[in-house]
């Protein structure tokens, strides 16, 4: 997997433990989604920024939502035209008519996914991936289970790793990188496959590896974990609790 620095075991943010940062993510996304407007996703958006701004590693975080941007640009374009509850026009661009349902619900999904990156980016900047996997399996999940969960959680920082490298083999043959916008948006598709490809290739190989090191065999002996973290159990209650409490929280609104 993607290549990480030591983690400073002094710092606050190391006390807490993996699964804690876990359900910590699980409480901002589901709040993101029981809220139904943009504006009161303003503050969420700020919770997760001054969390990862006080743990200091907002390297990972600009590299991760630079790359997400692509995806929130796509989504105002694709609501903001052709979203079915488009009714009330908000403004008009030569033959482009955009509305302002569709950019309102663009907008909404939008910040639930910058919600959903500041948090997973503080899980990723703050924890080791061996850190992770030692104290989810020491907790009881299998390592299979442990690895489809970190695959997820580093999928984004290894996609940027990985078009990183696309972009500079192409530079390497000739290829000018695109200057303006639409020239831009044509280069997407032949980056995109290749990006894909090679990601998916690298999951199968690591999991050909782990199968190869032994890692499900039976006799096989869990990590012992040398760290101490505050509150694990409580805090870990006390998150689920507020996981339950917004799951019943959005399905009340469903049904009302």
């Amino acid at each position: 997997m993607i290549g990480q620095a030591a983690i400073d075991q002094s710092k606050w943010y190391a006390k807490v433990d993996p699964i804690s940062k876990l359900l910590l993510i699980a409480v901002f996304t589901l709040a993101s989604f029981v809220i139904s407007q943009p504006l009161l996703e303003l503050p969420l958006l700020a919770a997760t920024a001054l969390l990862i701004m006080f743990s200091r590693k907002t390297k990972g975080l600009w590299a991760m939502t630079a790359f997400s941007l692509f995806l929130i640009m796509t989504m105002l374009l694709i609501q903001g035209l052709f979203w079915p509850g488009n009714h009330t026009l908000a403004l008009k661009a030569g033959i482009l008519l955009f509305y302002q349902e569709g950019l309102t619900h663009a907008l909404l999904l939008g910040c639930r996914i910058l919600v959903i990156i500041f948090s997973t980016c503080f899980f990723i900047e703050t924890t080791t991936i061996s850190e992770n996997a030692k104290y989810l399996e020491a907790a009881g999940l299998s390592y299979k289970q442990v690895y489809v969960l970190m695959s997820v959680c580093y999928i984004l920082p290894e996609m940027k790793q990985n078009l990183q490298k696309i972009q500079l083999a192409q530079r390497a043959r000739g290829i000018v990188p695109a200057k303006s916008v639409w020239s831009r948006v044509e280069m997407i598709v032949p980056v995109l496959v290749p990006l894909i490809i090679k990601t998916f290739q690298m999951a199968i190989n690591r999991s050909i590896s782990l199968q190869l090191r032994g890692y499900d065999s039976p006799e096989r002996r869990k990590p012992e974990l040398k760290q101490e973290y505050w509150l694990g159990h409580k805090a870990h209650l006390a998150l689920s609790l507020i996981c339950l409490f917004l799951i019943g929280g959005k399905a009340w609104l469903l049904v009302k």
